[in-house]
């Protein structure tokens, strides 16, 4: 039995087997693993490894490169599923396309250019996959990074296939800080009671500011009213509901120990800005907007001079 994140999983020992044995022939080569090559290593045949893939695929230990420089590459939930220590390079890092797709190809190890230059900033991305799917110009989203936790937008500049390079243009480049959500979180609770008037409601988001508020009763979490909640009952002539009666999300919850960058992933699957936080019984203790996270980011900034460098003569 594997624990990863309080998810129960259970392995048969072949499966295990050979997740140990990519684990540590991908260490020592720093590139992707072929099926024979953990075949040898299992002492089974390799038609044994190809049919177990799948299953390991499907459960997030294991990705699948195709093609004839194809291979498979250990996640980040295999190290930590099977407490390996990882290497500096032991993870590669996804590709997503602008559009947000994500690209089979993955990002081994990272080499800054120019960054002292005053016009631009270039990196040399060191890929595994097939580059001939990105074109000049294109423009490609990394990351995050397993330990700085960077993401990087940028311009492809050159390609070369016979290296597995990507020259790229950098756009943005940004580090989410680890810190907790009680960290980053506003505590002060701008809430409604659940049998409170709509109008009630609307006064409470004008007065504060905001564009949603949790519904309590008696203490415990029941729902949200948004200020969409509150324009289609004014539309619908059904100013005369409850608030509880008028919500139509229901609140999307995170624990306060959990990670910032937990949050943001939650805010972007659900397409909202705010998340309500919950201590270990699930009470609300405060809320964190995507404001919040902007400004947590930006702390830095705080500390130094951003403007432009002067040129001083030595």
């Amino acid at each position: 039995m594997i624990f990863y994140r309080g998810m129960l999983m259970s392995l048969s020992a072949p499966q295990k087997e050979i997740v140990v044995a990519l684990l540590e022939l991908y260490d020592k080569k720093r590139s992707l693993v072929k099926s024979k090559e953990i075949a040898a290593r299992t002492g089974r045949d390799e038609g044994t490894v190809r049919n177990i893939m799948p299953v390991l695929r499907a459960i997030g230990l294991v990705e699948a490169i195709p093609g004839p420089k194809g291979g498979y590459l250990p996640t980040s939930k295999a190290y930590e599923s099977f407490n390996v220590p990882r290497g500096p390079r032991s993870l590669s890092v996804p590709i997503y396309t602008k559009k947000g797709e994500k690209t089979e190809v993955t990002v081994t190890d990272i080499l800054f250019k120019s960054v002292f230059s005053p016009d631009f900033c270039q990196a040399i991305l060191k890929v595994i996959g097939n580059l001939s799917r990105f074109n000049i110009g294109e423009e490609i989203v990394i990351g995050p990074t397993p330990s700085g936790r960077m993401v990087i937008e940028g311009k492809i500049a050159g390609r070369d296939d016979l290296h597995g390079e990507i020259l790229l243009d950098v756009i943005t480049l940004i580090s989410i800080p680890r810190v907790t959500v009680s960290e980053v979180m506003s505590k002060r609770i701008v809430s409604v009671p659940a049998d409170a008037p709509i109008r009630t409601a609307a006064e409470t988001l004008y007065k504060e500011m905001i564009r949603a508020a949790p519904i309590v009763e008696n203490g415990k979490l029941v729902g949200m009213i948004t200020s969409s909640d509150i324009s289609r009952c004014i539309t619908e002539g059904k100013m005369h509901l409850t608030v509880r009666e008028a919500a139509t999300r229901k609140p999307v919850l995170i624990g306060m120990e959990e990670d910032m960058l937990q949050a943001m992933e939650k805010m972007q699957r659900s397409s909202i800005g705010r998340l309500v936080v919950v201590d270990a019984e699930e009470r609300p203790v405060g809320i964190i907007t995507r404001t919040d996270i902007l400004l947590r980011i930006l702390k830095p900034f705080e500390m130094i001079d951003v403007r432009k460098p002067e040129n001083r003569t030595l």
